[in-house]
């Protein structure tokens, strides 16, 4: 009974630790580096110089009850995801997601992280063309 009980509950531990994140190359991946390099932003505006992306990343959709921890961990994926890419940063959001016209049905609200991940442009030049 112990042993069931046990593996249930490692099961369902797993189940919830290990959402899978939807990643979209955009740009050139780089050299990956240490995920605490990876400044994290949550707007464009945030960027302290020119930058291009190299990945979109998003997580499946969370139970909105599923509370701050859960979108932490989310966060923290995305981070070391973006590393992964070589990114100087990446720029999260949380939105929720819509919920389809269901009169009489109550739904829970639910959420998903998106992401961009990016770098910083090393060397610009400007076109000499007149």
């Amino acid at each position: 009974m112990r042993k069931s009980l046990a593996a249930l509950l490692l099961l369902a531990a797993c189940a919830c630790a290990s959402a899978k994140l939807d990643v979209i190359q955009v740009g050139p991946w780089f050299e990956p580096r240490d995920w605490r390099e990876v400044e994290v932003l949550t707007s464009r505006t945030q960027t302290s110089r020119p930058w291009g992306g190299i990945g979109v990343i998003h997580s499946p959709r969370v139970s909105a009850a599923a509370g701050q921890a859960r979108l932490d961990s989310l966060r923290l994926q995305a981070r070391k995801r973006a590393a992964a890419m070589g990114a100087d940063a990446v720029i999260v959001t949380v939105d929720s997601a819509a919920s389809g016209p269901q009169m009489g049905v109550y739904e829970e609200p639910e959420l998903y992280l998106s992401a961009l991940a990016i770098k910083y442009v090393t060397e610009a030049s400007t076109s000499t063309a007149k």
